[in-house]
């Protein structure tokens, strides 16, 4: 099935953050060569494939959002410092359902956009099980990061 909503988890799905202390990240971040940004608390990585993955997406038709439980403040620092941010259609922040989060993108697409978008046609990457359990709740099609794909360059695969 070709799918025209993908949206990604970011904390351990899209990047990896090392942190240095037991406290929250906070910026200022400063990038490190093209996938590294750094904090005085941690060093956030972005994954390899993340920003060909992207571009294979918006090539293909497709529309890409986010569904994050993390602070919107931080994760839209660390989008910028990557330089990423703007790939990313009305993301999802906060402690909502990922479900809900999905359903919340899909409402915003029609209303902005004026295209309907059926939740059988999204893809939710998460390294969560709950929160791929949630998403397919939804009707969309969850792949856990980590045990259904390894990597994003197989995920490029169902970029159709």
């Amino acid at each position: 099935m070709g799918y025209r909503l993908y949206v990604f988890d970011l904390d351990e799905t899209l990047w990896c953050a090392d942190m240095d202390e037991i406290c929250p990240m906070e910026g200022p971040f400063k990038l490190s060569g093209t996938h590294l940004a750094r904090c005085n608390t941690a060093t956030v990585r972005l994954r390899q494939g993340t920003r060909k993955l992207m571009r294979s997406i918006h090539r293909n038709g497709g529309i890409c959002s986010l569904a994050c439980r993390a602070d919107e403040s931080i994760c839209n620092e660390l989008l910028d410092t990557f330089g990423i941010r703007d790939l990313f259609f009305h993301p999802r922040y906060g402690l909502m359902e990922k479900g809900e989060a999905i359903l919340e993108v899909l409402r915003e697409i029609r209303r902005t956009l004026g295209v309907v978008i059926r939740s059988d046609e999204v893809l939710f990457v998460d390294d969560a099980p709950a929160n791929t359990a949630e998403a397919r709740r939804v009707g969309a099609t969850a792949l856990l990061y980590g045990r259904d794909i390894r990597n994003l360059r197989e995920l490029r695969n169902l970029v159709v």
